[in-house]
């Protein structure tokens, strides 16, 4: 860890896996900012240049009931499998002291779900979602980066973009299966989110913050406002000579404020609930680690993350792997 130069060229591919993804969405079930999207080194930004990095996210979650589409469903459960495209370039050009860069994402969404029951009809039993294999929705996000000594800090303006599949929900009562599943949000969002990371490079300790608000638009399909959400997520690593970096890390979540608008309102009477405010807490650990394959810098990441305490969002278990390379 005595040089310090090195080590960053060594672990820059993997700097960037820290990024925002974009989630799937089921509207008040899950969160546009797709959480446990940064950690190790997330408030460092990597020498110049351009890097890609592929995350594999496979996620399982339930809850007692969610919005979806236009309709409520109760006891929903789904598997999703993301795949997404993650390219960042990390100009040589500077602000001052400020370093620049600029992330783009795109998703592809494989999800299925089993439901109770669709409660808008008043139909009970059990259905099958019919299941959802699309492109999700685009992000794009400016990155400005401050180092002093062994603290850096960056800031990540993500602006997530309506572009992937959305459509109303459908039921086949016959054939007990609804169409509920979405691979976009079908609504603008910004989220300002301030990352940073102290790192000694001798002792090879690593500690990561990071805390964001994400503000989203209305979907006018269904007349639903989502509430800001807060996000806050925190990570240790401890960084081994060999490459080889070993850690925990976790989030916590929570709405500031209520779902408002028509379709937010008929939720809370179909439900009984006086709120649709939704929080949720995450923890699990994470491994990385770095090398060099034909000459080519590439770093592996997995981690796992177990969430608990969830209220009216689902309650998921998320298996996250990350493969990052050097153009």
């Amino acid at each position: 860890m005595k040089n310090k130069s090195s080590y960053f060229k060594a672990v820059s591919v993997g700097l960037l896996t820290s990024l925002p993804v974009q989630a799937w969405a089921v509207e008040g079930g899950i969160e546009a900012y797709l959480l446990g999207s940064r950690d190790s080194m997330a408030g460092m930004l990597p020498p110049a240049g351009s890097y890609w990095n592929n995350d594999f996210v496979f996620f399982n979650g339930t809850a007692p009931s969610l919005s979806a589409g236009g309709v409520v469903v109760t006891d929903p459960e789904v598997d999703v499998f993301t795949y997404k495209f993650n390219f960042t370039h990390v100009f040589d050009a500077t602000w001052g002291n400020t370093r620049l860069g600029l992330n783009v994402n795109l998703p592809y969404v494989s999800a299925n779900g089993v439901y109770s029951g669709e409660l808008s009809s008043g139909f009970s039993g059990t259905l099958h979602d019919t299941g959802e294999q699309a492109l999700g929705d685009m992000t794009v996000t400016p990155l400005f980066n401050w180092n002093k000594d062994k603290l850096h800090t960056t800031l990540a303006l993500q602006f997530f973009l309506p572009t992937g599949h959305y459509q109303s929900t459908s039921v086949d009562v016959a054939n007990r299966t609804v169409d509920a599943l979405n691979a976009s949000k079908n609504r603008f969002a910004f989220d300002p989110t301030v990352s940073m990371t102290w790192f000694d490079p001798a002792s090879g300790w690593e500690v990561t913050g990071a805390f964001g608000i994400t503000f989203s638009a209305k979907n006018d399909a269904t007349d639903y406002q989502s509430a800001p959400e807060a996000h806050l997520e925190a990570t240790v690593m401890r960084h081994l000579p060999n490459k080889l970096a070993l850690g925990l890390t976790g989030y916590a979540y929570h709405q500031i404020g209520d779902d408002s608008g028509a379709g937010a309102d008929a939720t809370k009477a179909l439900l009984g609930a006086n709120s649709l405010e939704a929080r949720v807490f995450g923890i699990g650990p994470i491994v990385s680690w770095s090398t060099t394959i034909a000459s080519t810098p590439v770093t592996f990441k997995a981690k796992y993350i177990s969430e608990f305490g969830a209220k009216r969002r689902f309650e998921s278990d998320k298996f996250w792997l990350t493969v990052g390379v050097v153009f």
